[in-house]
């Protein structure tokens, strides 16, 4: 009998504060990193844990994933009895992955337990709970390693999703953007870099070609009936121009029509251009800007303000993120930084606090200064409240005030993100739609045809609008889809209607409630 293998992600509830978590640590990526202070407006999605389905896929076992469980759902499937156990979390997360340890040597004492997850990098883990291996770095040869599998495997992509599931308050069911897992980290080797230097500043490549690539894009467009698609795990997709670029051909003579949010870097970006990213079907691009005083090669000699004005032209909506508390940070030059992001206008805005996390070469610098606050439990050890070091020039209560007006002027100066998003698609469409290359034009005409949807959601951003200048933004962007498609007509004043009175419910419940919402339970088997 081949071993069984269970690897969970660790329990539910989130966002609540109490010994295994704070209310401040929404697992959502949108809502609490991108479009924080953006309440009714801030898009609100849940992410798989693709990790441990990408490591199920590939390692030839029978192995079930367990998803966002409660902790009674997780003693209930480890009374099956699995040969290895594996359970992933990152460090805020610590005392949920030490009960849910505790819990299988109580349950299962003979599971072989495993750990993995950034949470993994914590210096000693192994010594603050009772666990068989620490999984530092890619997992799949890990796992295959300690069953015994022979080292060279044919990756397997699972079906991996993010799910939408409010927009304006509306509550939304399947609706799925399905994530391909491209590959993982980043050779590039930033100082606070978590994922380059977790997996040893490797890029590590699972598709190799770009057209193997645009098979797998082509079958999820079809398991998911959606043209939209993530590429995550690699965190600089571009590095590889040659695999980018024969992408880039596979979807010109396809004939197919993608939306593809990627990762990449400043330079990368600039270097392979936003026409021809946008000809491959980028839709979304995740820039580290990181802040003007930050040195990075990456950005070096780059014009972020043209640059995302370039891909904007094209259709290309850019998360931006940018540090807080860097070493050259004071009261005057974060300031400065602050209003230099603000002025590239970015359809999403990321403000993370410099963040020292165990296996960077910036915990250790600070560590070796005596500057790491250990004092601050690991449930407090994420950049979008205080960070857990000491600054120079800022106490953590004054740091956690920057970080909150870097948010809320990115909201009320340059408007809701999915107003943003909208304007950007209008922005493509109108230099696109003459375009002399007919992949972008069928781009273009793909912005056309979902207009009126557009249309309703600006309409219901104008009604909910907290202020003049968020009506006035709102008023732009309609008085342009009019010039363009006409007035709004009566069925889409009837959707943003319905839109508005559903937004005004989302306010009145997250005041008497709360806005914290929970990720369904979803459990996979593979290879069974």
């Amino acid at each position: 009998m081949p071993p069984r293998v269970l690897l969970s992600s660790v329990f539910k509830p989130f966002a609540v504060d109490n010994m295994y978590g704070r209310v401040d640590s929404k697992i959502e990526l949108y809502h609490n990193q991108i479009t924080k202070y953006q309440g009714v407006f801030s898009m609100r999605s849940f992410m798989d844990s693709y990790g441990l389905h990408v490591i199920a896929s590939n390692i030839d076992v029978p192995a079930t994933v367990l998803d966002f469980p409660t902790l009674p759902r997780f003693i209930r499937e480890v009374k099956k009895g699995y040969d290895i156990i594996g359970i992933s979390g990152i460090m805020p997360n610590f005392q949920k992955i030490k009960k849910m340890a505790e819990t299988v040597r109580d349950i299962s004492p003979r599971s072989t337990l495993v750990i993995g997850g950034f949470c993994a990098g914590l210096p000693d883990i192994n010594k603050m709970m009772d666990v068989d291996h620490v999984c530092v770095g890619e997992g799949i040869g890990f796992m295959r390693r300690l069953l015994g599998l022979p080292e060279a495997f044919v990756y397997k992509n699972p079906d991996v999703v993010s799910q939408m599931r409010e927009v304006l308050g509306v509550p939304l069911w399947r609706a799925y953007t399905p994530h391909i897992v491209v590959g993982l980290g980043c050779s590039y080797g930033c100082d606070f870099c978590s994922p380059s230097h977790f997996f040893g500043r490797r890029h590590i490549k699972f598709f190799t070609s770009g057209k193997t690539l645009y098979d797998e894009m082509v079958r999820v467009k079809r398991r998911f009936k959606t043209d939209i698609v993530s590429f995550i795990g690699d965190d600089n997709f571009l590095l590889d121009r040659q695999r980018a670029e024969e992408l880039r051909e596979c979807v010109i003579a396809g004939k197919e029509t993608f939306n593809i949010f990627l990762f990449g870097s400043a330079d990368q970006v600039a270097a392979f251009g936003p026409e021809r990213l946008a000809e491959m079907g980028t839709s979304m691009i995740w820039i580290g800007r990181e802040g003007k005083f930050s040195g990075y090669a990456k950005n070096r000699g780059i014009d972020m303000k043209s640059l995302i004005a370039e891909l904007r032209s094209v259709g290309i909506k850019t998360i931006l993120s940018s540090i807080l508390l860097l070493e050259e940070h004071d009261k005057k030059t974060i300031g400065e930084d602050i209003d230099e992001h603000l002025a590239c206008n970015p359809v999403f805005s990321q403000f993370a606090h410099y963040s020292p996390v165990p296996g960077t070469p910036l915990y250790d610098r600070l560590e070796k200064e005596g500057r790491i606050l250990h004092q601050i439990p690991l449930e407090e050890w994420h950049a979008f409240r205080q960070p857990w070091f000491v600054h120079p020039s800022f106490t953590l209560v004054e740091a956690e005030k920057v970080q909150n007006r870097a948010y809320t002027r990115d909201f009320f100066e340059l408007g809701p993100s999915t107003l943003r998003f909208i304007a950007v698609e209008l922005e493509g469409w109108r230099n696109l739609r003459d375009s002399d290359k007919p992949h972008l034009r069928q781009r273009a005409r793909a912005v056309a045809a979902g207009a009126w949807k557009l249309q309703s959601i600006a309409l219901a951003i104008r009604h909910l609008a907290p202020t003049d200048h968020i009506r006035d933004l709102a008023d732009e962007v309609l008085a342009g889809m009019a010039r363009d498609f006409g007035p709004p007509r009566l069925p889409q004043q009837g959707i943003a209607a319905g839109l508005y009175l559903s937004g005004r419910a989302r306010q009145w419940r997250t005041a008497f409630f709360g806005d914290a919402l929970q990720p369904p339970t979803r459990m996979v088997k593979y290879n069974q």
